[in-house]
């Protein structure tokens, strides 16, 4: 069975985008990661190039989007032709659809590609289900929890709207869903102040609707939950490289309640793509111990799954 993972990005540094850690979670379990890349203007293509150069699984094109030149009206499925183009370039026979913004948990990965190497799953079934929690700095709590079929064969799924929805033709597996409740995918774009000035400038670029996303007076949502202005609160940051003090106050017991598995993976920092080079040396592959204590952080997972996830990354 050939597993391949794809992405499309662009302006993924100016965004905020956690695409790296994306990447790197995903890469040690596929056989080829395929990168349709936007024409990106903020660094984003040469990122990738040097990580591509680090590892040959990825394979990198570029080209201009056709949501830019879209019609208001047709943008969102324009985003979501563009995804399906990335799918249909991919080589393996089961894919794994991955957001610039949204972080697989290694396990996720790992216990997916054994699922469907046992016995006959990879042909009985069309797509495998898995859980992602959208993250979102609310004021309250984490935004939402989506089921989606993000890992399915290339053959059965077919991306469709927004570039989140895949439409299987087949049986869905939802047979590791409660293992993948403790080992979410997670959305987290929003978490962090400064990414949402890139969050706002990505979303008029696809969406057109200052009402929702923000325009010129920056986001509604923000300004009525907080009653002050986030181009304000934008302007001082810009000015003192910090946040709104109340947005860490409110934002620290939100950060606490990402799940121990993901948070030392994401971070807590503002995510920065130089410090990852300069710490890192290149890409991440966690260690035999690091799976094996992520394991670990299931609890009540069934054996024998943990001893076999244990052993074949041991």
């Amino acid at each position: 069975m050939n597993f391949s993972a794809y992405m499309f990005i662009r302006n993924g540094i100016k965004g905020g985008y956690t695409f790296m850690e994306a990447i790197e979670n995903v890469l040690p379990f596929v056989d080829e990661f395929f990168i349709l890349e936007g024409n990106s203007d903020d660094g984003t293509r040469e990122v990738l190039e040097a990580l591509a150069k680090l590892n040959p699984k990825i394979r990198i094109e570029s080209k201009t989007p056709a949501y830019i030149s879209a019609p208001k009206d047709r943008k969102g499925l324009a985003l979501g032709a563009v995804f399906d183009e990335a799918r249909q370039k991919c080589g393996g026979d089961w894919l794994i659809q991955v957001q610039a913004d949204t972080v697989f948990h290694p396990v996720t990965i790992l216990a997916a590609r054994y699922f469907l190497e046992l016995g006959g799953n990879a042909r009985k079934y069309g797509a495998m289900e898995i859980v992602r929690r959208q993250y979102r700095w609310n004021w309250q709590e984490m935004y939402r929890k989506d089921n989606l079929a993000l890992i399915f064969r290339k053959a059965a799924g077919k991306v469709i709207g927004d570039a989140i929805n895949v439409e299987i033709k087949g049986k869905i597996s939802r047979a590791l869903v409660p293992l993948f409740e403790k080992f979410p995918a997670a959305d987290n774009a929003w978490i962090f102040f400064e990414n949402l000035a890139g969050k706002r400038a990505g979303c008029l670029e696809i969406w057109e609707t200052p009402d929702i996303h923000g325009g010129e007076s920056g986001f509604p949502w923000y300004d009525e939950a907080t009653g002050r202005s986030f181009n304000a609160d934008l302007v001082s940051y810009a000015k003192n490289g910090e946040p709104p003090p109340f947005w860490l106050e409110k934002s620290s017991p939100f950060k606490d309640r990402l799940p121990e598995n993901l948070a030392e993976l994401i971070g807590l920092k503002k995510y920065s793509v130089g410090e990852r080079f300069k710490k890192k040396g290149g890409l991440y592959a966690p260690s035999a111990a690091d799976m094996v204590r992520m394991l670990a952080m299931a609890g009540d997972m069934r054996p024998p799954l943990r001893e076999v996830l244990s052993g074949l990354w041991t």
